[in-house]
């Protein structure tokens, strides 16, 4: 069911939700022409519109609970990208401060490397979707020099109270980095939000039966009752794809970090 998130992706923001609100409306008169083609047009009895009401009250009890489910997913996943911004700039930062300690040239590089991957980790959170595989590649090019970086100024310290202070901070900021892009491509499962999408269609289908020989009169209720699902859709969209809707993970964190680096240490410095 891949494709069916991938689909999504692809669509504009809007264009989701118009669909959306359109399909349920015309499932919603499917499901009244089927009562009519099947039934008839006639009233229900009383007994009929109990069991109608049960069924209903079933139905949307159902469908709230997996909404409810698959909000908290999307919920969940948007705080641990954002909680991880906030890890990735302390780690950098910690990271550029000890650095600092190394012995001349290597503090400078060290320190200009770590500043150059801070603000390419900051244009990767602010970029959005379609920009984030190529700003993901230059972030992990320069994981790599920092690695290299790391390791030829480190060989001589590795034994040290230096090193042993300074590769742990290093090694931390190559962990966030990629634990930071696999938060951001991990989606709410296709199979999940096809599922989603289908019950809300079929739980309108079964309004439009329900409700045949009422119709008319509650045609602005049932309109009412999918603007408000196709809000509580479209949240979930939103908070599980960041920086591509409304909702935007905060990446104040980092760009105080960027704002806040100490000019670089002397490369000739004896």
């Amino acid at each position: 069911m891949d494709w069916f998130a991938e689909l999504i992706d692809r669509m504009n923001f809007w264009v989701v939700t118009l669909v959306l609100l359109v399909s349920l409306v015309a499932a919603r008169e499917f499901g009244g022409w089927l009562h009519r083609r099947l039934e008839g047009n006639k009233d229900d009895c009383a007994e009929d519109g109990v069991d109608k009401q049960f069924v209903i009250t079933g139905t949307l009890g159902l469908l709230a609970l997996l909404i409810a489910f698959t909000f908290s997913l999307s919920l969940h996943r948007y705080e641990e990208r954002r909680m991880t911004v906030v890890a990735e700039a302390n780690a950098i930062g910690t990271a550029e401060m000890r650095v600092r300690l190394l012995n001349p040239p290597d503090n400078a590089r060290m320190a200009a490397l770590l500043q150059a991957y801070a603000r390419a980790r900051l244009a990767y959170g602010l970029a959005d979707s379609a920009e984030k595989r190529a700003l993901a590649a230059k972030s992990a090019s320069l994981r790599s020099e920092i690695q290299a970086a790391a390791l030829a100024a480190l060989a001589p310290e590795s034994r040290t109270p230096l090193g042993i202070t300074v590769t742990p901070s290093i090694n931390a900021v190559l962990d966030i980095g990629a634990e930071r892009e696999a938060l951001n491509t991990a989606r709410v499962p296709g199979a999940i939000l096809f599922c989603l999408f289908s019950f809300n269609l079929l739980s309108a289908a079964m309004l439009g039966y329900a409700l045949t020989g009422t119709r008319a009169r509650q045609r602005p209720a049932t309109i009412a009752l999918f603007l408000l699902l196709t809000m509580a859709l479209m949240l979930i969209l939103d908070l599980d794809a960041p920086q591509r809707g409304m909702i935007k993970v905060d990446q104040s964190p980092m760009l105080q970090l960027v704002d806040g680096f100490a000019p670089l240490p002397q490369a000739n410095l004896q």
